[in-house]
């Protein structure tokens, strides 16, 4: 048989509250009094967020989350910012905090990428490989020029100089989220 938990709030919740916070101590504790109130998690633990979260509710505050926070700082992006947020959140981005998408865009403004549109076009590739230039000049080489390295030379190649000595000039790099962006200068 399964029992339901009612949880107790408004007024309900904070006379409960006003009841019980002056037997605190080590025999009744505030998980007790949070249980006690109905909030229980489905693993038996005390659902502490939904507890304190209706209490300041039923005193009359709204608790702003970062979730809020984060609405309002998309919301006040200009349009063409806010294409640009959701382009990185689709291409890089989608496990990334609303934090490290905005620091992503800064990151990005500095090398003068603005729109969704500069991004695609710039856009040339990632990884996450500690030799990322290494990687990046082998890639360009091998996969855009289509160029086979023959086997017997292709450990002589040093990508690095590769890089240093051409690519460099051409392609600009952002370095997030333990990542290297590879980017075309424009």
């Amino acid at each position: 048989m399964t029992t339901t938990t009612v949880r107790l709030t408004g007024q309900s919740l904070i006379d409960f509250v006003n009841e019980k916070t002056p037997i605190i101590d080590a025999f009744f504790t505030r998980t007790d009094m949070v249980r006690d109130a109905g909030y229980i998690n489905d693993n038996g633990t005390g659902a502490y967020v939904d507890f304190y979260t209706e209490l300041l509710r039923a005193k009359g505050i709204t608790p702003v989350t970062d979730t809020d926070k984060a609405d309002a700082e998309y919301e006040a992006l200009s349009g063409t910012q806010q294409d640009l947020y959701d382009a990185i959140t689709e291409k890089f981005g989608y496990s990334w905090t609303h934090e490290e998408t905005i620091e992503f865009m800064d990151e990005l403004d500095d090398i003068g990428i603005t729109t969704p549109e500069q991004l695609d076009d710039a856009y040339e590739w990632e990884t996450d490989e500690y030799d990322a230039e290494e990687k990046f000049a082998e890639y360009f080489v091998t996969e855009v020029f289509c160029t086979g390295i023959p086997d017997i030379i292709e450990g002589c190649v040093d990508w690095q100089r590769v890089w240093d000595g051409t690519l460099r000039y051409d392609y600009v790099t952002i370095e997030f989220d333990r990542s290297t962006y590879f980017f075309r200068n424009n």
